[in-house]
Formats: C-alpha cells, sequence, structure tokens
C-alpha cells in the first residue's frame, strides 16, 4: 500500500497515464463523423482533464504541454497555436489582476470590506451569503469577470487580516469567502443578456435562425428566480464543504480599522479611486466596442503612469501564470473547435440520448442539452460551449415541439454552471491567482453547484416558465 501511495505521488506516473491515455485514444478507429485530428484533439482533452485534477506539476507546465502537442501532432503550425491562445480576454485577465495590485497596494480593499462588515455584522457564514448576493446581483449588470475583479481584492485583504490578527490557520476560510465570489459571479450572469457573452451568442443564434427574440425585462423575469434561489444555496453549500476556522471575524475588523487608522486617505488613494472608476465605467459603457481587455490594460497602464506602482510591483504581486492558465483554455476550446471535436461530442450525447437510449419528448432532450452544456462550459469555457452547442439545441426545439426561446434560455443558463474546473470561467481563474485555492478545490464544491443548479433549472422551467408559457 505504501508503494502504491508514493508511485500515486510521483509526478511521472500520472504524466505516464497521460500519455497512455492519448495512445490508447489514438489507437481506436476513427469514429464516424470525427476526423483523426478530431480525435487527436479528445486525446489531449481526457489527458489535460486528468493532469488538472492530479496537478503532478504546477497547472501553467500543463498549460505548455496543451502547446506543444498541438505542434507535435501536426494540429497547427507554431503560428496559427500560438494565435490561438490569445484573445481580448487574456488582455483583461492580465489587467484585471494588475489592477488588483495596484488597489491592494492603497489599501482600498480593506476600506471596502470594512465599510461592508460594519454594515453586516462579522459572522463568517453571513459575510459569505452578503458576498455572493452582491456578486449576484453586480454580475447581472456588469460581466461576471468583471465582479470578479473588483471584489476579489477585498476578500484578500480581509483574509489577510484575520489571518493576522487571529494567529489561526483560514484555509477554509480563504477558500469559502474566495469561491463565493467566483460562484455569485457566474450564478448572477444569467439572470440578465448582459451578464456573460454567452447570453448575447444564444440571443444571436435565436434570431438569426428563427427570427425571435427576448427582451431584456424578458429575460429577467424568466431567470431572475434561478439566481435568487442560488444564492442562499451556494451560501449553504460552500459553507459545508468549506467550514471556516474562524466563525466570528471581530478580531479581524478591530485590527484592520486600527491599520486604517495608522494610513490616511492620501492623494495617491485617491487618484487609485478616480483611476479605478474610470476603468469600470469604461467596461460597463464601453466594453463591446474597445474591448474589457483593452479598456483593463489601460487602467493598468494609467496606475503606473500616475506612479501609483510601477513594473516591479506588478511582477512581484501579479500571478502571471493564471494568465497562461486561461491562455491555455482558450488553445484547447480553439482546438475543439476547429477539428469539430466539440460538434462531435455535442451531437453523439444528444444522439445517445435519442437513439442509445430510447428517449424522446421534451425532458429527456432538455435534460441532456443541458447537462451536456454545462459539462463543455466546464472544459472549454461558456462562451465557447455556447457557440457550438446553442445551434444543435436550437434545432431540437423543433423535434420536441417546444418554443426556441426556451431551448436558448436553457442553454444559456446551463453555460453559466461552470463550477468545477478552473478553466471554466474567469471569476474562477481570478479567485485561483489569489494562490489560495487548488483545482482539486473547484471540483469539490463544484460538483455539488451544478447537481443543484441543474435542478434548480428545471424547477423553475417546469413551474414559472410554465405558468409564464414557454412550455
Amino acid at each position: 500500500m505504501k508503494e502504491l501511495r508514493r508511485w500515486l505521488r510521483s509526478r511521472w506516473t500520472w504524466f505516464l497515464i497521460a500519455v497512455m491515455i492519448i495512445l490508447s485514444v489514438m489507437s481506436l478507429s476513427t469514429p464516424e463523423g470525427l476526423s483523426r485530428e478530431g480525435q487527436a484533439a479528445l486525446a489531449l482533452l481526457a489527458a489535460v482533464v486528468v493532469l488538472f485534477i492530479a496537478e503532478p506539476i504546477s497547472l501553467p507546465g500543463i498549460i505548455f504541454f496543451i502547446a506543444i502537442y498541438q505542434v507535435v501532432m501536426g494540429l497547427g503550425d507554431p503560428t496559427e497555436v500560438a494565435r490561438s491562445f490569445m484573445h481580448d480576454a487574456v488582455f483583461f485577465i492580465m489587467g484585471a489582476l494588475m489592477i488588483g495590485a495596484a488597489l491592494t497596494s492603497q489599501a482600498l480593499g480593506k476600506r471596502l470590506i470594512l465599510f461592508l462588515l460594519d454594515k453586516i455584522g462579522r459572522d463568517t457564514y453571513k459575510i459569505s451569503f452578503t458576498i455572493i448576493g452582491t456578486c449576484a446581483l453586480m454580475a447581472g449588470f456588469i460581466a461576471d469577470h468583471v465582479v470578479a475583479a473588483v471584489m476579489t481584492p477585498m476578500v484578500l485583504s480581509l483574509v489577510q487580516t484575520t489571518r493576522e490578527e487571529t494567529d489561526k490557520e483560514t484555509e477554509n476560510l480563504s477558500k469559502l469567502l474566495l469561491l463565493s465570489v467566483a460562484y455569485g459571479a457566474s450564478i448572477g450572469g444569467l439572470y440578465a443578456p448582459s451578464g456573460g457573452g454567452r447570453n448575447v451568442i444564444m440571443l444571436g443564434f435565436l434570431d438569426q435562425m428563427y427570427g425571435q427574440s427576448i427582451g431584456y425585462g424578458q429575460w429577467i423575469v424568466y431567470n431572475l428566480p434561478i439566481t435568487l434561489i442560488l444564492i442562499p444555496t451556494a451560501a449553504f453549500i460552500l459553507g459545508r464543504v468549506f467550514k471556516p476556522e474562524v466563525s466570528d471575524l471581530t478580531e479581524a475588523l478591530i485590527g484592520m480599522r486600527e491599520e486604517l487608522e495608522e494610513r490616511e486617505l492620501t492623494g495617491e488613494a485617491w487618484t487609485t479611486v478616480a483611476i479605478f472608476g474610470l476603468t469600470v465605467l469604461l467596461w460597463i459603457v464601453a466594453g463591446r466596442t474597445l474591448g474589457l481587455g483593452i479598456i483593463a490594460l489601460l487602467g493598468a497602464t494609467l496606475y503606473m503612469l500616475f506612479g501609483i506602482v510601477d513594473w516591479e510591483d506588478y511582477h512581484s504581486e501579479v500571478d502571471w501564470g493564471v494568465v497562461l492558465i486561461y491562455m491555455g483554455a482558450l488553445g484547447l476550446g480553439s482546438l475543439l473547435e476547429r477539428t469539430d471535436a466539440a460538434d462531435w461530442i455535442a451531437n453523439s450525447a444528444l444522439l445517445f440520448v435519442r437513439e442509445g437510449l430510447g428517449l424522446e419528448g421534451l425532458l429527456p432532450v432538455a435534460a441532456g442539452s443541458s447537462l451536456l452544456t454545462t459539462s463543455m462550459t466546464n472544459l472549454m469555457s461558456a462562451g465557447g460551449a455556447a457557440s457550438v452547442i446553442g445551434p444543435i439545441t436550437l434545432k431540437l426545439s423543433q423535434g420536441v415541439g417546444v418554443d426556441p426561446v426556451f431551448m436558448a434560455l436553457l442553454t444559456a443558463t446551463s453555460s453559466a454552471f461552470g463550477y468545477m474546473l478552473l478553466l471554466a470561467t474567469p471569476p474562477n481563474a481570478i479567485v485561483y491567482s489569489s494562490g489560495y485555492l487548488k483545482a482539486t478545490d473547484f471540483l469539490r464544491a463544484g460538483i455539488l453547484m451544478t447537481a443543484v443548479s441543474m435542478g434548480t433549472l428545471f424547477l423553475v422551467a417546469a413551474l414559472w416558465w410554465n405558468l409564464l408559457g414557454l412550455i
């Protein structure tokens, strides 16, 4: 038994397993409808999932493997592969992390969290609930990743002060509060069209394929109950999975107040606030024209121009590995899409539901579509999943005789349930950059959150959407 445990702890063991998975998949005959390149992409996907869960080396190193594999296997030339790793979303992650470092340098996160604690009290569970609710309600109108970028420095300030003042371990506390940010942002991004690019993608498909639309207010009426139910649900699940070591944060509050009393708000602090406010305003009003990433880089550059931080601060305070991880997510998603592997997975899964299991009717097809969308979201990001699966699920609406608006909402909502892998959403990547979370922490809470979220979606659909005449 000891030998087995030692063998499983070896980094070479897991890379050997990954290689064996790739060789096993590639040794199989290519399934009908899938190209050889698509089969190679699926082999990579399976190996990467195992490596991300086992984490035999740091996750950025696994990202290098994704790029190397594609070139070696002839799935793209070096320039094409490198291009697939870049996107405005990478600029956003990079800029958001740098902005967080600038805010932390002026203790603004501590000031904001102190204000929050004064309003809601010092109970840890109540604070987690408030963070989830605040992030969720904000994310409907401000993109979920913007909310995560704003809230994460605040939570980190609270965690760091708690650890200093109580002299206790805060491992579970930090995981509870940081995942409250990530999950709150995700469940809030589903209740309004402006909550995420996946929503806009589905609206575009609905108009393109059927000439139908969903009004902004109409979308909120349909989906707001899902978010309102999931806010306390997420607080309950996270509180049980990560039971905090400290249930009362009074000592942290006192310590934070004493520290801030010694640090008056200077001109630099007000300049920091002004630049941050300008950045958020531009995210809201010009995000679609300038790009959220370019605006984030503008904010990070302004902090250097005004002398708030210098490059050494960014170099030391930002976890650049997280930027690489998100680049890898984009690269893997692009590979699945351009080799048609994603299309093959989607069609095969839905065909299995209808012909393999012999299930017909709205409920089996809707459940299969929702499960497939959620799974693909965790593997290739919400926007990528909606782009690949959206046209397929909308076509299915004709076969089961349901309004295409129902399938559009079902698909968009299911693509918000990216709880299980840190690749799935920018909020996951942003909170992971704190250094307090492991890849497996997302799985521990994410499996429960996914199951409960899908159950909530179908409960609301059966009762509320049915009452509104959508089904």
